[in-house]
């Protein structure tokens, strides 16, 4: 992206800088000479070089300026600092600045290039009163510039931060799984060690599946149902091989739909969140049923919340459901009754693009 400079910093936007100073000159001095040739009958309109010259470098003088004054408000008071208080200091020196430069001209230099070495006050007045109207004209226009790049730029650094801002959320929510569900493992495969070593040797493949679909599905923003089913298998072969008849996991093949997309790793997410909030016991085990309804994936888990829900990592089942909106349009739905959690993810379409948040 290309840096922005303001019209009040420098010389990037040459082509007005100087059509602007000509643009003003020659209009102040066109319209003298019309009221001039229509309200004195022995001054007809003349187009005199001299008097156009004088005018140009009046125009000159003032915009010039008027852009370096401009642009030590720019250090001093920046707009960012206080724009109300900008606008106004602007506003008054350049007003003065450009009416003490015009008196001056005015009063001493246009005798040299003139025939009329005089002219009554009333014109002195209009001639004065032209000259600041073009030149608030001139700077309205370069503000009015300033600001439209302003805000063209504001909003491409917008889009650009909120694309940062998703992929960051993205990669946190996708990384979730590493602190929590690591560190119940290593606590689960510590036991079995010594106590089975065979079991301990197929619990540290999985879980090196596990690691490694995540790697895979790192830098994707959709995945197939069939590959989001594969991708969750070993590690819901971990969980049953730690909480043993503790936990029941039915999951659906769907076959049916196996080409449409969710966002990647979303199904492991909620499982884990699931067993997170809910008692996992002997007494109480803890139920979780995968499957497709219509256009939607059921993700249903019995309910019975924890009392104390120990170690938590605060990101929470809100921040889940963004993992799914950060690269979809479609809306999640949530359903709670008094033994029973749902959660509805929309179906994407196999050819659905999505969001594409890495920018």
């Amino acid at each position: 992206m290309s840096e922005f400079i303001s019209p009040f910093r420098g010389y990037s936007v040459n082509w007005w800088r100087w059509l602007s100073v000509v643009f003003m000159g020659a209009g102040l001095r066109l319209f003298i000479d019309i009221i001039y040739s229509v309200f004195y009958s022995d001054l007809p309109l003349s187009w005199d070089p001299n008097e156009y010259i004088y005018a140009i470098v009046l125009a000159l003088f003032v915009l010039e300026g008027i852009r370096f004054m401009n642009r030590r408000l720019d250090k001093i008071l920046p707009w960012e600092h206080g724009a109300k208080s900008r606008f106004i200091i602007q506003l008054s020196s350049n007003t003065v600045y450009a009416s003490v430069v015009i008196a001056f001209f005015g009063a001493f230099l246009y005798r040299f290039v003139s025939d009329h070495h005089s002219r009554p006050l009333f014109d002195e007045i209009v001639v004065i009163s032209t000259a600041l109207s073009l030149t608030i004209l001139v700077v309205a226009i370069e503000m009015g510039m300033f600001f439209l790049n302003k805000w063209k730029v504001s909003m491409i650094e917008i889009e650009r931060f909120k694309k940062e801002g998703l992929e960051f959320r993205h990669e946190m929510l996708k990384t979730q799984v590493n602190p929590h569900f690591l560190f119940n493992s290593l606590n689960t495969l510590s036991s079995l060690v010594y106590s089975d070593p065979n079991t301990a040797y197929s619990f540290i493949r999985k879980l090196s599946n596990v690691y490694r679909n995540v790697l895979e599905h790192r830098n994707k923003g959709l995945v197939s149902i069939q590959e989001e089913l594969q991708a969750i298998e070993s590690y819901v072969e971990l969980i049953r091989m730690r909480f043993g008849q503790k936990l029941v996991i039915e999951i659906d093949p769907m076959k049916e739909v196996a080409k449409c997309q969710v966002p990647p790793l979303i199904l492991q997410l909620l499982i884990e969140n699931a067993i997170k909030h809910n008692v996992v016991s002997t007494k109480y085990p803890l139920s979780i049923w995968v499957y497709h309804e219509g256009d939607q994936i059921v993700i249903k888990n019995s309910l019975r919340l924890k009392s104390s829900k120990g170690y938590s990592s605060k990101i929470g089942l809100d921040n889940i459901i963004s993992h799914y909106d950060i690269v979809t349009d479609k809306n999640v739905e949530i359903k709670q009754t008094e033994d029973s959690f749902i959660v509805l993810l929309p179906l994407l379409s196999p050819d659905y693009e999505g969001i594409d948040y890495r920018g």
